[in-house]
């Protein structure tokens, strides 16, 4: 098993770094997250008991590394962001562009920290087990498609709005009808990116077979891995790339006006939020529970 339970653990982990479970359940989770890893890849792939030992050593040394290089990071990034808002300054795009590039340098220094163990697993396994592996990444992938396919453009613009909202709502508080409608301005002018995004998916799973079926020679295995996880975008179509980025510029303007316009309380929420989250995740680096 190559790539399953690394990613499961970086998802775990990103998902922890952008604060989407909080409280208690960020601690139970994080420290628990290689355990969780290594549930998770079972329902991919059988692994024979030196490569469950493998991954096991591989997610320890990955969840060891994250806790003492990145969670530190994590939460100065996160007091920066706070005590930038409390400067009460205009912000600009160029800055929340710097930002957001900052977020992505986190997840590829991740990415990149997993790729040992990725390689050495997907070097491992054999023919049987690659066939286990594709059929299971792609049958879920179908499974996703056709729930997305079911659903018309419409729905997924109410969904995208929601789902703004909703992240919004978790760090300011509730949201003025203002800001809602600004909201849904913001959904309506975004470019549709579902088809692409698909064909962008289902290529991906093709480089992964013929990565693995190319497996043993290990610098083109791990060549490939690093295109396939750290350098994803590489593998984008030019019209794909172009119309997340003309959605990306969109968003940051939409982020610009809305942080300029937060009321003083919603402010206040999102600094206390901020540095609240800094502090888990500080006390988490120095493996406090």
């Amino acid at each position: 098993m190559s790539t399953r339970p690394c990613r499961a653990l970086l998802i775990l982990l990103a998902l922890l770094a952008l604060g989407a479970i909080g409280g208690c359940a960020t601690t139970f989770v994080y420290d628990r997250a290689d355990r969780l890893a290594n549930r998770w890849v079972a329902g991919y792939v059988e692994l024979d008991p030196a490569q469950r030992a493998l991954v096991e050593r591989g997610l320890t040394d990955l969840h060891d590394w994250h806790r003492r290089e990145q969670l530190p990071a994590y939460a100065a990034w996160l007091r920066g962001a706070a005590a930038r808002l409390a400067d009460d300054a205009p912000f600009s795009k160029e800055e929340l562009r710097e930002r957001g590039m900052e977020l992505g340098t986190f997840w590829h220094a991740l990415a990149a920290a997993g790729m040992p163990v990725l390689v050495e697993l997907g070097a491992g396994l054999d023919d049987a087990q690659v066939a286990e592996l594709l059929a299971a990444v792609r049958e879920e992938q179908q499974k996703q498609f056709a729930e997305a396919a079911r659903r018309t453009e419409a729905w997924h613009d109410q969904r995208r709005t929601r789902s703004m909202e909703r992240f919004m709502r978790r760090w300011a508080g509730r949201l003025t009808e203002d800001q809602r409608v600004a909201m849904r301005g913001w959904t309506e002018q975004l470019e549709p990116t579902r088809a692409a995004s698909f064909e962008n998916r289902a290529g991906w799973v093709d480089e992964l077979e013929a990565a693995l079926a190319d497996r043993g020679d290990p610098a083109a295995l791990r060549e490939a891995a690093e295109r396939l996880f750290v350098r994803p975008t590489e593998r984008w179509s030019p019209d794909y790339a172009a119309r997340v980025e003309r959605n990306s510029a969109h968003t940051t303007r939409f982020m610009v006006d809305f942080l300029d316009g937060l009321e003083a309380h919603q402010r206040a929420r999102a600094i206390e939020r901020l540095e609240r989250l800094a502090a888990q995740f500080e006390q988490l680096a120095a493996g406090g529970g």
